[in-house]
């Protein structure tokens, strides 16, 4: 999708339920691209802080919802992660969580809460010997997808890696079609999945830089095919890391997040990593 200037606008955003369900709210622009919503878009402020103090505690369980139960009070969530939305890999991955339930860990976050009351966390287990993170384990596993898009931040960027290897080896949920990445020339495929987290990959066929957007466009026809779209604040950090519109023109990509229903399909990115190149080194982080 093309792209044109001053064209009048609405970007779809997505926010995540409780439950892990994707949820659809209008993001309005006015003719030129003027915001006149920002408040799904995470901002600086919001970023998940990647420092914090190691706390001792204990895992208690998940509630209904397959959060972390800690005995410390409260509930938490893992950092930089999603769960599979569906059966079995979902029930799966919770049972996976749950064997845990018990351990001694030791807790690391930020301290700030979301609107569930949930803290984002990393957690490992109590040892003599450095033991992975629960995170770590379930993407190994195959039972977790990487996803910091609410968090505002990545702070475990091997994960991507550890997701790819086993996705090469088909582990766990990546067995299934569902969770695989999609080709941007699917376009069916890109439509049925609107409103649930996706991996898609594709070519770059050319970059707009706008005044609060750049758009990576994947083809021609701007009703039909799929864009990634880039606030202004994360496509600064972008080109600060030399991911300007030169070095992306052309490229093979992976990008990741909920997918949209936009003049074809989209994803919107807000933050870098959420974009591998699939050609040669990956993208500088």
């Amino acid at each position: 999708m093309t792209i044109p200037s001053g064209a009048g606008m609405i970007l779809p955003s997505f926010g995540t339920s409780h439950a892990g369900v994707a949820h659809y709210q209008p993001l309005h622009l006015k003719p030129g691209g003027c915001i006149l919503s920002l408040a799904a878009l995470p901002s600086a402020g919001h970023a998940l802080s990647c420092a914090g103090s190691p706390l001792r505690d204990r895992l208690q369980g998940l509630d209904a919802q397959g959060d972390l139960v800690l005995a410390s009070g409260g509930l938490a969530r893992l950092s930089g992660i999603r769960l599979p939305d569906n059966p079995p890999h979902r029930e799966k991955a919770q049972a996976w969580l749950r064997a845990k339930a018990g351990q001694e860990v030791i807790v690391e976050g930020s301290g700030a809460r979301d609107r569930w009351d949930r803290v984002s966390v990393r957690i490992r287990p109590v040892g003599d010997s450095p033991s992975p993170d629960l995170a770590r384990g379930l993407v190994e596993a195959g039972l977790a997808l990487v996803d910091p898009g609410h968090e505002g931040a990545l702070c475990q960027p091997e994960l991507l890696a550890l997701e790819e290897t086993s996705r090469e080896r088909s582990l766990g949920l990546w067995t299934d079609a569902r969770y695989k990445p999609i080709d941007v020339g699917e376009l069916s495929r890109l439509r049925d999945r609107v409103g649930t987290f996706v991996l898609v990959e594709g070519r770059i066929r050319s970059v707009g830089e706008r005044r609060q957007f750049t758009y990576l466009n994947f083809g021609g026809h701007w009703a039909e095919d799929f864009t990634i779209v880039i606030p202004r604040k994360t496509w600064t950090l972008m080109a600060d890391r030399g991911l300007d519109a030169k070095a992306l023109q052309g490229q093979r990509i992976r990008a990741r997040g909920i997918l949209q229903s936009w003049q074809g399909t989209s994803l919107t990115i807000v933050i870098p990593e959420m974009i591998e190149r699939l050609e040669g080194r990956r993208l500088a982080r």
